[in-house]
C-alpha cells in the first residue's frame, strides 16, 4: 500500500518522528550544556559580552534570569521550526508548496480526488491559504514590488507568534494555516464556489484519514538509544492520528483564505528598492520588506461548513468597522452568497485568532484542550530551565560556563540598562525573521 493512500483501521504503521520536528519542537532537559562560543559576535553588545558574571546570582537576578531562560526556551523552538521545510519551502509555489486536491477525471465519480499529501501537515491548523493566479512567474524576484509567496508565509509565521505573545502552542503540528497551491491547469479558471467545494472534500478526506489511520510512533533516534529528540515525545502505543493529538482544526472547515493576483494593491504604497548587495546594504532590503508585507491582502471566504461552531461565522463586524477592502465586480457578486471579504492579512489573522478564542470560551472541550496544551508546554519549559540552572550551579561550570545562562545573564544586564544585548535574535515575540530576511528586528525599523 502507498503510505499516502487511505488506510484501513486493521493496518498499523510504525511512524518515525524526526528530531526537532513540528510534532516535537521543544528542547528536552539535559545533564550538561555546552559552553558559550563566539562571544565576540558583532551582534552582541560587547559592553556586556566582555563583563564577567559574579556567582552566585542575587535572588533578584536569579528571578530575572529564570524568566529570560523561559523566553529562550520558546525562542529556540520558534526559530528552529522556522527553518523546517514545512515553513521554509512549503510556502513557495516553485519549491515544495503542496498542491490542492484535484478531481480524478477518469473515475466517473464527481467527488473523487487525486491526493497524496503528508497528512500530518494538515493537522491542527486554523485555516488553509490557497495561492491562485498571480501571473506566469509569481515567485520570481521583482514580481509586484518584491512580493513572493514565501515572504508572505514568513510574515504569517511571525504574526502568529506576535498574536500569541511569543507563546503559541506549537506542539503536534499546531499552526495558523496550511499553504496550498492550485495546479497550473486550474489556476486560470478557479472560482470561489469551486474552491469551497474542493475544500469541503479535502476536509472530509483529511478527517477520515486522521481518524482511521493507526500508527505507532517514535523519535528517529530512540531505537538506537540516542537522543530522544524534542518534546513532547510521541506515543509508541498503536493509536489513530487523532488519538495521538492530531486532528482537523476547529476552524479549518469554516473559513479559508485566498491569496490571488490582487494580493498587493495595484498602487502599492511601498515601492521596490534597487537590487542591493553586501551584508550592510541587505538591511535596507529587510526594512523594505517589513513595510511591504503588511500591505498584502487576501480573500476571506466562509465555506458554510460551520454547524460545529458555537454560532455561524459572520464578517459583519469587519465590514461595519471599515476593515474590508473593496471587491472586484465579479467577487462582489459572490459576497452575499458565500460570504467573501477582502482584508489585509493581519486583519484576517486577528479575526481567526479572536474567533478561536470565542469558540474556546463557548465550548468546554476546546477550552480544556487548549489549557492542556498550554500546561504541557509550560511544564516542559519549567523542567528545561531548572536543568539549565542546575548545570550552571556546578562549581566547575558557573553561569559563564553554560551558553544559555551566559546569554541570559547578559540579556538581564542589558535590559536593566534599557539596552539590547543581542541585536540579531533576542525577542521571542518579534522573532529573528526567517531565511533571507537578514535578521532585522522590528524596533530597528520603527526607529529609522
Amino acid at each position: 500500500m502507498d503510505s499516502d493512500e487511505l488506510q484501513t483501521t486493521s493496518e498499523i504503521r510504525d511512524k518515525i518522528i524526526e528530531r526537532n520536528s513540528p510534532f516535537s519542537p521543544y528542547m528536552l532537559p539535559k545533564d550538561s550544556y555546552p559552553a558559550p562560543e563566539h562571544t565576540d559576535d558583532m551582534s552582541y553588545n560587547q559592553k556586556y559580552a566582555t563583563r564577567v558574571a559574579s556567582s552566585p546570582l542575587t535572588p533578584e537576578e536569579l528571578e530575572l534570569v529564570q524568566g529570560i531562560l523561559g523566553d529562550m526556551f520558546h525562542e529556540e523552538a520558534c526559530n528552529s521550526l522556522s527553518f523546517h521545510s514545512t515553513f521554509r519551502r512549503g510556502w513557495a509555489r516553485y519549491l515544495e508548496m503542496a498542491s490542492a486536491p484535484r478531481h480524478h477525471q477518469d473515475s466517473g465519480d464527481a467527488d473523487a480526488m487525486r491526493w497524496f499529501p503528508d497528512i500530518l501537515d494538515y493537522a491542527n491548523k486554523q485555516t488553509a491559504v490557497y495561492f491562485v493566479g498571480g501571473g506566469p512567474k509569481p515567485n520570481k524576484v521583482g514580481h509586484r514590488h518584491g512580493y513572493m509567496d514565501e515572504r508572505l508565509g514568513r510574515y504569517i509565521y511571525r504574526m502568529w507568534h506576535v498574536l500569541h505573545g511569543g507563546r503559541p502552542n506549537l506542539q503536534r503540528r499546531h499552526f495558523f494555516a496550511k499553504a496550498l497551491r492550485l495546479p497550473e491547469s486550474e489556476a486560470a479558471s478557479w472560482s470561489v464556489p469551486g474552491l469551497v467545494a474542493a475544500h469541503r472534500r479535502l476536509c472530509d478526506a483529511t478527517a477520515a484519514r486522521l481518524g482511521s489511520e493507526v500508527v505507532s510512533s517514535r523519535h528517529e533516534d530512540s531505537a538506537s538509544g540516542g537522543d530522544l529528540g524534542g518534546f513532547p515525545p510521541p506515543v509508541a502505543m498503536a493509536q489513530t492520528w487523532s488519538e495521538h493529538g492530531l486532528s482537523l482544526g476547529h476552524l479549518f472547515r469554516a473559513v479559508v483564505l485566498v491569496a490571488d493576483e490582487h494580493v498587493l494593491p495595484v498602487e502599492c504604497p511601498v515601492q521596490p528598492v534597487p537590487e542591493i548587495r553586501g551584508h550592510n546594504q541587505a538591511w535596507k532590503v529587510a526594512a523594505w520588506l517589513e513595510r511591504l508585507m503588511p500591505e498584502c491582502s487576501v480573500l476571506m471566504v466562509r465555506t458554510g461548513d460551520d454547524a460545529h461552531l458555537s454560532r455561524p461565522v459572520s464578517f459583519e463586524k469587519l465590514i461595519t468597522e471599515g476593515k474590508t477592502i473593496p471587491l472586484e465586480l465579479e467577487e462582489g457578486k459572490l459576497a452575499e452568497e458565500f460570504g467573501v471579504v477582502r482584508v489585509k492579512i493581519g486583519v484576517a489573522m486577528r479575526f481567526l485568532f479572536d474567533l478561536q478564542v470565542e469558540e474556546e470560551a463557548a465550548i468546554p472541550s476546546l477550552r480544556q484542550e487548549s489549557a492542556m496544551l498550554t500546561e504541557e508546554r509550560e511544564r516542559a519549559c519549567h523542567a528545561w530551565v531548572e536543568s539549565v540552572l542546575q548545570h550552571a550551579s556546578r562549581r566547575e561550570i558557573g553561569v559563564d560556563g553554560n551558553r544559555f545562562t551566559w546569554e541570559a545573564v547578559r540579556r538581564m544586564w542589558a535590559d536593566r540598562d534599557g539596552n539590547i544585548f543581542d541585536h540579531g535574535a533576542q525577542d521571542e515575540v518579534l522573532l529573528m525573521p526567517l531565511y533571507s530576511w537578514y535578521g532585522v528586528r522590528w524596533p530597528s525599523i520603527e526607529n529609522n
